[in-house]
């Protein structure tokens, strides 16, 4: 099945760098505000969901009638782009790419990396990008970062971790201990020529790979 990608209304600035991650079967869930991003991506809306509180009308009538729209109540308890990942869920989607997702309101940025654990937790395959950096959730299946990147860092993000192992790093880890009072593993960098490799024995990371 191919992968779903939700856009939601935080920032993009770098659209060049953001359509390199788009794939040419990729199915596109908007969340209101985020429309605003479809003509910067030149992508054409699959599905637009929202209580459309922040999406403009003007841009929003480019598209009734042309894709399916959700229309969602204010008052709920999700945020629009975690019923966007429910509703893609509930049609079979099991790999995920969420763009337009940090920047602007903290909260939201924050819940939107608690989505990652979300997913995640389902065991379904999803990954964060912004205009600086790659996010995803790592564990015990070891997690691999080529050295064309800048920095890496690993963020506890869902309580204490043990038996974290980071190798071939200019900062390496053995058997460590990690919790969310002191972020140990922020800037780190990939040995020239290596791949840095990121495994957990118990508990969760957020692993950021900054381009």
């Amino acid at each position: 099945m191919s992968r779903c990608v939700i856009i939601s209304a935080g920032e993009i600035h770098n659209y060049k760098r953001t359509k390199s991650f788009l794939q040419p079967d990729d199915f596109y869930i908007f969340c209101d505000g985020g429309l605003a991003h479809a003509e910067g991506l030149g992508i054409v809306p699959s599905v637009i969901v929202g209580d459309f509180d922040s999406c403009d009308s003007e841009v929003l009538s480019k598209w009734i009638n042309r894709c399916e729209i959700v229309r969602l109540p204010r008052e709920k308890d999700d945020t629009d782009t975690l019923f966007a990942v429910k509703l893609a869920l509930e049609r079979g989607y099991s790999d995920f790419l969420l763009l337009g997702a940090m920047g602007g309101r903290f909260d939201h940025a924050l819940g939107n990396v608690s989505i990652l654990l979300y997913l995640n937790g389902l065991g379904k395959k999803a990954v964060l990008v912004d205009d600086y950096s790659v996010m995803q959730i790592v564990g015990r299946q070891p997690f691999y970062i080529e050295d064309r990147c800048s920095y890496f860092s690993v963020l506890t993000v869902a309580g204490s971790v043990s038996g974290v192992n980071i190798k071939n790093a200019k900062y390496p880890l053995e058997n460590a201990n990690l919790s969310a009072d002191f972020q140990l593993g922020i800037s780190n960098e990939v040995l020239p020529g290596k791949a840095a490799e990121v495994s957990v024995e118990n508990g969760r990371l957020l692993v950021v790979v900054v381009k």
